[in-house]
């Protein structure tokens, strides 16, 4: 069975799904079949007992591209157990099990910016277009993912150049009457989902243990879009362990417009010989082009 799973793979595929390095970085440009290279190597792994399907975490940034790597599992065998999704579906999930545990009140989900953001701005307009709240949206969206508070709004708009939908003062103001509506009303929206999960790993230590013990086995697909937020809630995660897969493509980086950093995919094998350095049980990162 392990062999028949190589069927068809170029040999640079082969290489990268039976590599044993450890974290693995996998460089693949377009049409080159990522998804279908980090798929097979989840299957490789545990069809070689290198990993165990219960305890493999597979994350991705839609939730169609979730269901496509269930569907390309489930076609190579690994049926059960594998936690496949989102970084916010995940970080929701774990923190509603928490919020039980506590049997503290679950903050409400909101699910949508724009309605909120509409009446907190009022009649606004720029030029002679007016301002869509989804607009203003993005634009918190954007400072969120990148892990910038209202306070520090302004000075890194203007140092990432950034042209708000209103004048930047104004956006930032606008910025901090959000979080404020949303802490009174006992709002989060989705971006407070993965600061609120990182929080919360770093706070509980038994919440960490449990987390980190239940997906021992990490792997990112379309690494080239990860944020900071995403990055930090990854980090998280993983802890102290090596056993991280991602695979990706700088030249296809998609989100960037809402704070994705291609660096972490570039710099990947120079981020994990500083984390070896830092931690010398871990082993350095790895790179190879499928």
């Amino acid at each position: 069975m392990d062999e028949v799973l190589l069927d068809g793979l170029t040999d640079a595929q082969r290489a990268a799904v039976t590599c044993d390095g450890a974290p693995l970085c996998i460089l693949a440009g377009a049409g080159s079949g990522k998804t279908r290279v980090l798929t097979t190597r989840i299957a490789w792994r545990v069809a070689t007992g290198s990993a165990d399907a219960r305890h493999v975490l597979a994350l991705t940034f839609t939730r169609k591209a979730a269901g496509e790597l269930r569907r390309r599992l489930g076609g190579l065998g690994v049926r059960d157990g594998v936690a496949a999704g989102t970084f916010h579906a995940i970080a929701y999930a774990q923190l509603r099990r928490r919020w039980a545990d506590q049997g503290v009140q679950a903050p409400t989900l909101l699910e949508r910016k724009a309605g909120l953001l509409a009446r907190l701005a009022g009649p606004r307009s720029t030029g002679d277009a007016a301002v869509q709240p989804a607009d203003l949206a993005a634009e918190i969206e954007w400072a969120k993912a990148r892990l910038i508070a209202p306070a520090q709004y302004e000075a890194a708009a203007l140092g990432a150049g950034r042209t708000p939908p209103i004048p930047t003062p104004s956006m930032a103001t606008l910025y901090e009457r959000y979080e404020q509506e949303k802490r009174s009303r006992g709002l989060v929206d989705f971006d407070d989902l993965l600061v609120r999960c990182v929080e919360a790993m770093h706070a509980d230590a038994e919440m960490a243990a449990a987390v980190r013990w239940q997906h021992r086995h990490l792997f990112v697909d379309e690494f080239q879009d990860v944020n900071p937020a995403q990055a930090a809630l990854l980090a998280a995660w993983r802890g102290s362990s090596s056993d991280l897969c991602v695979v990706g493509d700088p030249n296809q980086a998609i989100y960037a417009w809402n704070g994705a950093e291609p660096s972490f995919l570039v710099d990947f094998a120079r981020r994990a010989r500083r984390r070896r350095r830092r931690a010398p049980a871990a082993s350095s990162g790895s790179c190879r082009r499928g």
